[in-house]
């Protein structure tokens, strides 16, 4: 026998006010109102700028009522690009470990340690490396031929 399908939490919030925690990054002031909404998605209106957005349903979670504002939780941290709602990514540029001698009091003893950073050489393939011994060689060929040719007129 098949479960009954649980409420949606936002239907307990009609035509109210509500603010999204976290806040969407880029989406204006944290002030919106609900407006239609799909099986998968659900549409929120900002109601100072009246920028209308559609958030997946995977990314709502509990409403809450315990403050002076009802808040929406979302499950991950969303941004607004380009028109569209989307998870945000904070891009992070990873750093080669360092061993703990560098961490240590510096006092006098000199500049920072530099760590060097070398750039991947490319491999030449073994094809690329027989078209190039084939064309040396036939140029060495080509001058000696060109050489005995010269020689023999003489």
């Amino acid at each position: 026998m098949a479960a009954p399908l649980m409420p949606s939490p936002l239907d307990c919030i009609g035509r109210r006010r509500f603010a999204f925690y976290p806040s969407i990054e880029n989406g204006g002031p944290n002030e919106w109102l609900l407006g239609s909404a799909s099986r998968s998605e659900v549409q929120a209106v900002n109601v100072e700028t009246g920028v209308e957005i559609w958030i997946a349903r995977q990314y709502i979670g509990a409403v809450s009522d315990h403050t002076q504002v009802l808040t929406v939780g979302l499950r991950k941290s969303l941004e607004l690009r380009g028109g569209s709602v989307q998870p945000s990514v904070k891009r992070v540029i990873e750093m080669p470990p360092v061993s703990a001698g560098l961490f240590q009091a510096r006092g006098d003893r000199g500049p920072a340690a530099v760590v060097a950073i070398r750039l991947e050489e490319g491999r030449k393939s073994s094809m690329s490396k027989a078209v190039v011994g084939i064309a040396v060689g036939a140029l060495v060929l080509a001058l000696l031929a060109a050489w005995l040719e010269s020689a023999v007129r003489f």
